[in-house]
């Protein structure tokens, strides 16, 4: 996929050390050992604490009920290059806290600019502001469990769509009024073609684990999303893409 060049661009390097639960994660012990690259025009500047930036005091709530203390170190240089509406290319190793880092800017630029799915009532058409693609069911669930506990009591509405479920479930969810959609593209592409999910509200569109999803061979449904069912073009949405490895 040929990548516009206007991208901030940003790495996160680091030894990987084993985390909590068996997973592999970052030793944030040394925070400040850890070397960050950002490179792209006037790179917004990184903070070291969620309070610096204007997120909005709902979103700051659940940052503290999560008990989030301190930015990690793609949280730190991300967070403030996404809230400046910047596009961005992010590559932090996995465990490092990328959901984050794309779901902290997106959640607090829909409450600032009012949201889209409506107190109640139903939409044959769900119109999200935000979409998030992710290349599988698991890591799909697992973003929207996350960016639920950050949206907890704010009125963001946020609903996951994947294969190998009911589709009447999730068109059901839509129904109800959604601000952020987290899918993978073949479901979602599903939903735009029966009608049931528009992307011309889109203001800001996220790939999680993206190089994985060219890898697994969805390059032509990412084109088919996001240049050809009617999504804003680069310019009137934000693009954000995340990963763990990004070949040169």
């Amino acid at each position: 996929m040929r990548l516009r060049r206007n991208f901030d661009e940003l790495e996160v390097l680091g030894e990987e050390e084993e985390a909590g639960g068996g997973g592999v994660g970052i030793n944030f012990e040394a925070y400040n050992d850890i070397p960050v690259k950002a490179t792209g025009n006037e790179v917004p500047p990184p903070v070291e604490r969620f309070d610096e930036i204007d997120l909005g005091e709902g979103l700051m709530q659940n940052i503290r009920r999560c008990k989030y203390v301190k930015p990690t170190p793609v949280q730190k240089h991300a967070i403030p290059i996404a809230v400046a509406g910047r596009d961005l290319m992010a590559c932090a190793q996995t465990g490092s806290g990328k959901t984050a880092a794309f779901c902290f800017p997106i959640i607090s630029t829909i409450l600032k600019n009012g949201l889209n799915s409506g107190p109640g009532g139903t939409r044959t058409v769900a119109q999200p502001s935000a979409l998030i693609l992710s290349p599988t069911r698991e890591l799909s669930c697992q973003i929207h469990e996350e960016a639920k506990k950050f949206a907890f009591k704010t009125g963001v509405r946020i609903v996951v769509a994947y294969g190998g479920a009911s589709i009447q479930q999730q068109l059901y969810n839509l129904e109800k009024g959604v601000d952020i959609l987290v899918a993978t593209p073949g479901r979602l592409a599903d939903m735009i073609d029966r009608g049931r999910v528009s992307l011309k509200m889109i203001k800001h569109l996220a790939l999680d684990e993206a190089d994985r999803m060219l890898d697994m061979g969805f390059e032509p449904q990412i084109r088919k999303i996001v240049q050809q069912m009617g999504m804003p073009p680069p310019g009137q949405r934000q693009t954000m893409l995340f990963s763990a490895t990004f070949p040169d």
